[in-house]
Formats: structure tokens, C-alpha cells, sequence
């Protein structure tokens, strides 16, 4: 699993776009579903957010949301995410994830 870290502050829309690739060529993802969950530790702590996510398989991209709202609910610090990718076959693959970290914020509405 590859490893990326994602940073956000309290109350901002955190929106992320990742590109799959294989030696260089788009990997063609239609067909594929996705859930990304961040969570307060790697051993199944409770669960911080709920990422919604969406496919554009022949771009090979997925998009990886946590809304406004919700980020303003969560604490400062640290957290764990996670992607899990499955096909129409049923293979499931975790293919990328790594540290949630939740900034303050110092500007509030």
C-alpha cells in the first residue's frame, strides 16, 4: 500500500483527486467500487469521517471528500485513512493510505 498523508485544517473541505497508474499507463477503473474511512487509530478505532468518494474509471481516478462540516466536528491531531478498491470480481485492494492530520483553524465564521 502506498503511503499518502493528507492535512487539513478544522472546518475546511478536504477534496482530493489521485490518479492510477501502471508503468505509466492509466489503470482503467470502471467496474471498481471505493470506501475510504478515517479513524482514530490503524486497530479499528472509532470512526472519524466518513470520505465520500467517486470513480471516473477510464481516467483511472478517484475522488477522495470529506465535507466542511465535518471537519469542523473532528478534533485536532491525528488520525488514519485508508482506500479500499473493490472490482464487479470481488478482489479487494488497499492500495493507498496514511496519516489524516487535523489542523486548528484560527479564522472562524
Amino acid at each position: 500500500m502506498k503511503e499518502y498523508d493528507i492535512r487539513v485544517h478544522r472546518g475546511e473541505t478536504m477534496k482530493r483527486e489521485l490518479r492510477f497508474r501502471q508503468n505509466g499507463e492509466i489503470v482503467d477503473l470502471t467496474g471498481w467500487s471505493a470506501k475510504s474511512q478515517v479513524r482514530e487509530d490503524v486497530d479499528g478505532g472509532a470512526l472519524a469521517a466518513e470520505m465520500v468518494t467517486s470513480i471516473e474509471g477510464p481516467e483511472g481516478k478517484v475522488t477522495l471528500v470529506v465535507p466542511a462540516e465535518v471537519t469542523a466536528g473532528m478534533e485536532s491531531g491525528g488520525y488514519v485513512w485508508d482506500l479500499r478498491m473493490t472490482s464487479e470480481e470481488d478482489e479487494v485492494l488497499y492500495c493507498i493510505g496514511g496519516k489524516f492530520i487535523v489542523l486548528p483553524s484560527v479564522t472562524m465564521e
